[in-house]
């Protein structure tokens, strides 16, 4: 992702939580979509383009930016004081009036520490959202990728069908002629129609497509057609797996909201040690004392006999437990996602290379020897129009690896938790 898209998705997992959230029964009308100031719909919509929309629409993503909201009031009720307790006797009868004031101190030592559990939970939340958002950004991406190559597969593919449709011409004329049998006239017009066929099925792909893309933008109530450049699928190299394995463990979201996890569970076992005592202060006074009106101090103790909070301290120690063996297992994911992902790039990228160099090229040079040789009348039109349909084949298959190694490639970036840099480019986080 651009550093103008990772701009998006830091906006919105910061303010997410202050979003207005429409009422349960209230559906908002198709029409009310809106889309990121400078983002157009009604052209070819680029990568980056598609990534900016679907952080600012998809509504799994919004649902999930709400967690926000739930983080901030713990952090609010985290920071209040208890209320203080006022107790009144009245003077009924010989009973003086007495009255009695409780406030509880020992929040004094117990906020802070409750303070700094809740706060370590919100970082925790807005790094599991950062991570979200990345997954959402490789989804959309691929998601575009498919769309480009479904567009690209069905011009190819409409041109191979008029290409076999001239074959078949051709092959009906020799029939015609009686320089061939009808066995193969009928082979030729079974190539015709399943190429056909194929275009037919192309240009469903396409929409399949549109479909899908549409959905991860949050697109799906509105009307619209989406479009996407139908050139070939760009790409660029990437770092080494020991190096990307590095940056990953550092930079990845999720791995540094297993680290807060860790230190949120040891800072709520340290709140609930500090929980063994309670201490109240109180404020006594009664209206018939020997001296008249009595006021005086005192102190109210939890004498902690039995209850010395063994349950909770137990469970923050299973918490703190549970949140380093979660580390551990991130870091083993992180690694095996990039290894797997490491590995579909380095294959791609050697089919791809080779499809180029020992299948399109020669092809390419066997149409135009083809066209001399018909030129000098050493060869029929069928020929070449054979070899000219070899050729977009291979040039079909040529665009189904380009986009095989964009997609291992948007993988590779997801795993890595950051773009692979062509070359002048700075290192960014994220993508």
């Amino acid at each position: 992702m651009s550093n103008s898209a990772r701009g998006w998705l830091l906006a919105l997992v910061m303010v997410g939580g202050c979003a207005r959230v429409p009422p349960p029964d209230t559906t908002p009308p198709a029409a009310a979509t809106t889309m990121p100031p400078g983002i157009r719909i009604d052209d070819d919509l680029t990568e980056d383009e598609a990534v900016a929309i679907a952080l600012w629409n998809n509504p799994e993503f919004q649902l999930q930016i709400t967690q926000l909201g739930f983080a901030r009031a713990d952090l609010l009720e985290a920071g209040l004081l208890r209320n203080p307790v006022l107790s009144l006797l009245f003077p009924v009868g010989p009973k003086q009036f007495e009255a009695t004031l409780k406030a509880p101190i020992e929040i004094l030592w117990e906020r802070p520490r409750r303070v700094a559990v809740a706060r370590t939970s919100i970082e925790r939340v807005g790094a599991s959202l950062e991570q979200y958002g990345l997954d959402l950004v490789s989804a959309v991406r691929i998601a575009h990728i498919d769309l480009v190559l479904a567009r690209s597969r069905a011009q190819l593919a409409a041109q191979t069908a008029s290409e076999l449709d001239d074959i078949n011409r051709l092959t009906a004329a020799r029939l015609a002629a009686g320089d061939i049998s009808a066995l193969e006239a009928r082979s030729a017009a079974i190539d015709a129609a399943r190429a056909r066929q194929d275009a037919s099925r192309a240009q469903f792909d396409i929409r399949l497509r549109q479909n899908d893309l549409q959905a991860r933008l949050g697109l799906a109530l509105d009307e619209v057609r989406l479009t996407v450049p139908a050139a070939a699928i760009a790409s660029q190299p990437c770092a080494a797996m020991p190096a990307l394995l590095t940056e990953a463990l550092a930079s990845r979201p999720d791995v540094r909201a297993s680290e807060l996890a860790i230190d949120e569970a040891g800072r709520r076992l340290g709140w609930e040690r500090s929980r063994i005592l309670a201490v109240t202060a109180v404020l006594d006074a009664n209206g018939s004392g020997s001296e008249g009106f009595e006021l005086g101090p005192g102190v109210e103790l939890g004498l902690p006999l039995f209850d010395r909070n063994q349950a909770a301290r137990a469970r923050g120690t299973a918490e703190l437990e549970r949140a380093g063996r979660a580390y551990l297992a991130t870091r083993q994911r992180v690694a095996t996602e990039l290894r797997e992902a490491s590995t579909q790039l380095e294959q791609a990228n050697a089919t791809l290379d080779e499809w180029r160099t020992s299948v399109l090229t020669p092809l390419e040079e066997q149409v135009r020897s083809a066209e001399r040789a018909y030129g000098a009348g050493d060869v029929s039109y069928l020929f070449v129009l054979d070899m000219t349909r070899r050729l977009t084949d291979a040039r079909l298959r040529l665009r189904e690896a380009e986009a095989d190694r964009a997609r291992a490639l948007v993988r590779t970036e997801r795993a890595a938790g950051r773009r692979c840099l062509a070359a002048g480019q700075e290192i960014t986080r994220g993508f």
